[in-house]
């Protein structure tokens, strides 16, 4: 082999281990910040360019740190063309959280990945965090618009958060209250009673305003959130569920722009928090001296009426018994009053009910319940007074109101006598028949006829002309009745949204949407526009549609948790596989229930 051969050979190697490396994958490391918080992450992202087979990042224990890779790979693909010639480029993107959660200096190992066989790791890195305080950076306060309130009496409250703005004496700069806003930490905040508040105003597109107040000789930031509770228990109300947490800036930097302009921007933050501690509430037990037996819990002020309709039964017929409380104080505390006691003995002596509980339905300010009665002996000429109690917040003592005795007419029951119905008279006797045994036949004690040896052929014949002459006309009548069915579906908007509601439900549940699943059932069978329907709504038409307590109880619970999540995530969170499990079985128990009475009663209360 010639100089010449050998020269040739080197610069095929040459290219061909060039090449190689022009097709590498590129693989960087990039980790911010290194000074942190306990509890708030470190992010780690890595950078693959060009890569085919990228593997799982190799994660080491450390004591004090927690590893989370972020669910979903963030993939961007390129396409180049220059001089005719077609450059393509791919770069995936894998995020670490590392959270401390011990204050210090904490060593990391290196942290590897594999790409296209080839191993990548990060060199040994720390991580440094602190203790965060929050101090005198952040408060909150729930406050009573009223100085006095009892129990179950519904309450108007406040909260205030207080936040101290921040300041930058090196660019002059001090954030506004809504810059401020943008870092509240909506993952880690729990507002309790205030988040339907903050729900509404989020549909509206809007926040809550801050105001600049001082405070002991201190300039503060001070948003008000209201809301209405109903204390279920004597004293100081308890708000420690209620948390606030903010991401408080810490330093402001300078960039220049595309105009070369100098742009601030927040470069840094600290996680602070604060619990909400009660002001100016006073809740007051009610009073047991002078509690009448008839008192349900009602806290208000009430009347009482009643109807019954029909007036003219026979005994064990169906009575409707409608009671209507209205509330005269104003406070719109109907949802949880409680119907007047129906089991005393001047109405069990004379009717039976159900013992079911009575749901009722509320409009405006009024709420009614209805019951039904069946009288048990003939002669009963009234259902008699009923009794409802309540406490008067204002008077602060208990009152009582009656209905007045609605006046009934109950007659015996019209019976048909045995012989009767098998067509003789006590007066007319038939001489008793004397059994013979025959031989061969099915007809003993009964003389033969000329139709029992007739031959049966022809009748059979005669049937089947007639199925013939009738099948035509009975087929025409099912296809009519199958086209008015399409007719009504096709005209019919809410016959057809409440026929499909369980087919909408589970596509919805199909793509893992519980929450719209759910809401958007009870819409439907209740003839409402999807994402009109708020929780309180779906809890009273669930109980006009007779929905036991468990039921109600699951569905509340499971609405409350994706209202919570929605609000936290700021998006619609109801995608986990328990919620969506747990959407699906209250549909199921959904579908038993009474929506026709819902519907009346919502269209009802709409109106």
């Amino acid at each position: 082999m010639n100089l010449r051969q050998i020269l040739a050979c080197a610069l095929c190697v040459f290219f061909v281990f060039a090449n190689a490396y022009a097709n590498a994958a590129d693989v960087e490391f990039s980790f911010s910040p290194r000074e942190t918080w306990i509890g708030s992450p470190s992010i780690l992202k890595i950078i693959v360019r060009d890569g085919d087979v990228i593997g799982e990042p190799v994660l080491p224990k450390v004591a004090g740190l927690d590893f989370e890779i972020q669910p979903g790979r963030q993939t961007m693909n390129s396409m180049q063309i220059t001089n005719g010639k077609t450059t393509r480029s791919n770069t995936t993107t894998i995020t670490i959280m590392i959270t401390p959660s011990v204050a210090g200096v904490i060593n990391i190992p290196p942290i590897s990945i594999v790409v296209d066989g080839v191993n990548h790791s990060i060199e040994p890195t720390s991580i440094s965090s602190s203790v965060s305080t929050t101090g005198d950076l952040l408060s909150a306060q729930v406050i009573g618009n009223s100085k006095r309130s009892w129990i179950g009496q519904p309450l108007d409250v406040t909260l205030r958060i207080l936040v101290k703005p921040f300041q930058s004496p090196e660019h002059r700069v001090t954030l506004g209250e809504a810059d401020m806003w943008q870092f509240i930490d909506q993952d880690r905040s729990e507002f309790g009673p205030f988040m339907k508040t903050l729900r509404e105003m989020m549909q509206n597109r809007q926040r809550p305003v801050g105001n600049e107040q001082l405070i002991d000789g201190k300039a503060y930031l001070v948003y008000e959130i209201p809301a209405q509770i109903i204390p279920s228990t004597s004293g100081i109300p308890d708000f420690s569920e209620i948390r606030i947490a903010w991401n408080y800036p810490t330093r402001i930097s300078a960039a220049r722009d595309f105009f070369g302009r100098n742009e601030l921007s927040v470069s840094a933050t600290k996680p602070i928090s604060a619990s909400a501690s009660a002001v100016n509430i006073d809740v007051l037990p009610l009073p047991t001296e002078g509690q009448p037996k008839s008192f349900q819990g009602a806290v208000g002020s009430f009347t009482i009426d009643a109807s019954a309709k029909p007036s003219s039964v026979s005994v064990g017929d169906p009575i409707t018994l409608t009671l209507t409380m209205t509330d005269r104080s104003g406070s719109r505390n109907l949802e949880t009053v409680q119907p007047p006691k129906l089991d005393i003995p001047s109405i069990q002596s004379d009717f039976r009910m159900p013992t079911a509980p009575l749901a009722g339905s509320v409009k405006g300010n009024t709420k009614t319940f209805t019951q039904t009665l069946r009288p048990t002996r003939a002669g009963v000429d009234k259902i008699p007074p009923i009794e409802f109690s309540w406490f008067d917040t204002v008077a602060g003592e208990y009152r009582s109101a009656s209905t007045m005795p609605i006046e009934i007419k109950v007659v015996a029951s019209e019976r048909i006598a045995t012989d009767a119905i098998l067509g003789t008279s006590a007066g007319a006797t038939t001489p008793a028949k004397q059994l013979t045994a025959t031989e061969g036949g099915l007809t003993a004690n009964v003389a033969p006829t000329l139709a029992m040896v007739r031959d049966q052929s022809r009748s059979i014949g005669f049937l089947a002309g007639i199925a013939m002459f009738l099948t035509p006309p009975i087929a025409c009548a099912a296809i009519l009745l199958l086209r008015r069915r399409s007719d009504r579906y096709a005209g019919d908007v809410a016959f057809a949204k409440e026929q499909g509601a369980r087919g909408a439900a589970n596509k919805r549940l199909a793509v893992g949407d519980g929450a719209t699943a759910l809401v958007g059932y009870i819409a439907d069978r209740i003839n409402q526009p999807s994402g009109t329907v708020t929780r309180a709504e779906a809890r009273s038409s669930m109980t006009a549609a007779n929905a036991s307590n468990e039921l109600l109880e699951r569905v509340d619970r499971l609405l409350a948790q994706f209202e919570r999540s929605r609000f936290s995530a700021g998006n619609d969170s109801g995608a986990s596989s328990e919620s969506v499990t747990e959407a699906k079985s209250c549909i199921q128990g959904l579908e038993k229930l009474d929506w026709r009475k819902a519907r009346a009663a919502h269209m009802e209360k709409r109106s």
